[in-house]
């Protein structure tokens, strides 16, 4: 043969050389965790193994004689194999270390190996990360596990209550205002200013891995019209474009793309899970779930958001919301993901960093109850000012200069109303361009103060400059100018 370890998408198609200049290579497995590939080579009477995309080749064993079969035991950290030429059954650790002779004797030509081990159990959370950072969430049922192989902290609560079992093998910090109804554990210290009803532990917290993730995409360019629709079938493509307000059909299957763009609102990716089959769409370089995205399955909703998953190969930040509606697992091993506010989430999120803004939802897929739907979510509230003895009453429409200003990275700007009414607060470029809408809805009589993070829409960070941040009250308007010096 051509002596190689290739693979392919599950149709055949994209067929990749991975390892090449092998003699006579036979068994293969893969340990999906670790991202590694063991095989044996019978010619050069080895085994070894590689990342899944052939780099870092490893000799594990040497000096057999004519290896074949090839399993894992990953939970002993383990592999078996057998060797031909000398009728035996073997086995050594993970990195070739400690060989042990299993049977010896009573083989004429031991080929194939199977192992009947234990499932293990499988740690399921609905976010896992290197980094973690939570602002004032709206959960009401229990979550799912939140797990982190850095730090992890909670910022001051709105009061907020978290449903969930919270580890981190670095610091995990707890602000005042929050509720934990479950076991925290920590293998460093804990910083607690909240209150948690479960156990509170210091002691050993195991890393658990990121998805080890590696595939190629290609083919041409789509677009969805703004209000229209496209359906793709699965396969590989460059550039697909969600233009505002349209719906991408998509259906059971493995898609590959560079890019997923998303540059306007309230689209629609909507998924035929009919078949009962899964979804995978695999992102290389440009996955954003702009604001007001919604993932709707068909035909039973929320219930199968498992069979959805999306990956994306990036380093580049990726930013989901604001008040998305997002069903699905979202693995992006080499990037920081966004929550933007007012969003909901059924299923998990696993990231390099997560970062879950003020008033979003999220639920692990087995997680009791169901999320409101989009557009039900409660917006986001601020925080009124104490009127205190010496402060007058409100008796007219006030717009402050921010504080501090120039900023970075976030600025407060306060105002006051004299009377309930509709309130609009708007950050805009020198260019009149719309950066983010910090408020838009009904507010009561009184003193109040927001913070501006110095973000657009999509969770991004704008740049140095300056901005205008635009006040309206109903008959009233008013502006001032802020500057943000990154």
């Amino acid at each position: 043969g051509p002596d190689k370890v290739q693979r392919a998408n599950l149709d055949g198609s994209s067929v990749e050389d991975l390892v090449t200049g092998l003699i006579l290579p036979y068994g293969i497995a893969l340990d999906l965790a670790a991202g590694k590939m063991y095989w044996t080579d019978a010619g050069s009477d080895k085994i070894q193994r590689a990342n899944f995309d052939g780099s870092s080749v490893e000799d594990l064993v040497t000096g057999l004689d004519f290896p074949f079969g090839i399993a894992l035991d990953l939970a002993a950290g383990k592999m078996y194999w057998t060797d031909f030429g000398t009728a035996k059954i073997q086995r050594a650790n993970l990195d070739g270390t400690s060989i042990e002779e299993l049977v010896t004797t009573g083989l004429s030509t031991p080929l194939g190996i199977a192992l009947d081990v234990p499932a293990q159990a499988v740690k399921d959370f609905v976010l896992l990360s290197n980094k973690i950072t939570l602002k004032r969430t709206k959960q009401s049922t229990p979550a799912g596990d939140i797990h982190s192989n850095g730090t992890l902290t909670i910022e001051k609560g709105d009061p907020s209550t978290y449903n969930s079992n919270l580890t981190a093998v670095g610091k995990i910090t707890i602000q005042k205002d929050n509720t934990i109804n479950g076991d925290v554990t920590s293998a460093t210290s804990i910083s607690n200013s909240g209150k948690i009803n479960g156990t509170k532990t210091i002691g050993p917290v195991a890393n658990e891995p990121l998805p080890s993730l590696s595939y190629s995409a290609g083919g041409s360019n789509k677009t969805v019209p703004s209000g229209g629709a496209l359906s793709l079938a699965p396969g590989s493509y460059n550039i697909v474009t969600l233009n505002s307000g349209g719906t991408l059909k998509l259906s059971s299957g493995e898609y590959f793309m560079n890019e997923l763009r998303y540059p306007g609102s309230e689209a629609v990716i909507e998924i035929d899970l009919s078949s009962g089959d899964p979804v995978t769409i695999n992102v290389v370089s440009n996955l954003q779930l702009g604001k007001e995205a919604a993932i709707q399955l068909q035909p039973n909703g929320e219930s199968d958001s498992k069979l959805v998953t999306f990956n994306t190969l990036q380093s580049t930040a990726v930013s989901f919301g604001k008040e998305a509606y997002l069903l699905g697992s979202f693995n992006a091993p080499n990037a920081k993901v966004t929550l933007v506010k007012n969003s909901q989430l059924r299923g998990s999120i696993c990231a390099n960093e997560i970062l879950i803004e003020r008033d979003c939802l999220f639920l692990h897929h087995d997680a009791s109850g169901t999320l409101p739907g989009p557009g039900n979510l409660p917006k986001s509230s601020f925080d009124e000012e104490e009127v205190t003895s010496d402060q007058s009453p409100v008796t007219s429409y006030q717009l402050e200069q921010n504080y501090p200003n120039p900023f970075n990275p976030s600025t407060r700007i306060k105002f006051a109303l004299p009377e309930a009414g509709e309130v609009r607060l708007s950050i805009y470029s020198m260019s009149g361009q719309l950066v983010r809408t910090l408020y838009a809805g009904e507010m009561p009589a009184g003193r109040f103060e927001v913070e501006w993070d110095g973000k657009n829409e999509s969770g991004e960070r704008v740049a140095t400059g300056l901005y205008v941040y635009v006040f309206r009250a109903g008959e009233f308007m008013m502006q001032r100018k802020l500057i943000l010096l990154r």
